[in-house]
């Protein structure tokens, strides 16, 4: 359209159409800019979620290990506990074993008494540390 031959009423209406193409476009173009907007925030949300998804993965498995850990602590201190016991019951009877006088008072009540003159017989080992008996030993 040339503009010398159109009517201000022509010249109204192509400039409101102008107009309302204009803002169609800039509407448009808003609407892609927040959709582009909406998809960043759901790719943010979406991998804030992920990393948090992880991280309590993460935590968990190590809150197991550490439950094993300690399951395994607790077994072994009882292990050790019933080890101490078993050696505080062994020494005290190698204490008791040790006991001379108490080992005495113990024979003399069985009727033993101290060795006398002939009651006592040695033998002579050749070559070995040991020997065995395969018969009663003699009496005086």
């Amino acid at each position: 359209m040339k503009a010398a031959h159109m009517t201000e009423r022509e010249i109204d209406a192509y400039y409101r159409r102008r107009q309302e193409e204009n803002r169609k476009r800039i509407h448009a173009l808003r609407a892609k800019r927040h959709i582009r907007e909406e998809r960043g925030r759901l790719f943010q949300r979406s991998l804030a979620a992920a990393v948090s998804l992880i991280v309590c993965t993460i935590f968990l498995k190590l809150n197991f290990q550490v439950q094993q850990q300690t399951g395994r602590v607790l077994a072994l201190q009882n292990e050790v506990d019933e080890l101490r016991l078993k050696n505080s019951d062994a020494e005290k009877r190698i204490a008791d074993a040790g006991n001379l006088p108490a080992i005495q008072r113990k024979a003399v009540s069985y009727g033993m008494g101290y060795p006398k003159e002939g009651n006592v017989i040695y033998y002579t080992l050749e070559e070995q540390d040991y020997m065995f008996q395969t018969g009663d030993i003699p009496g005086p």
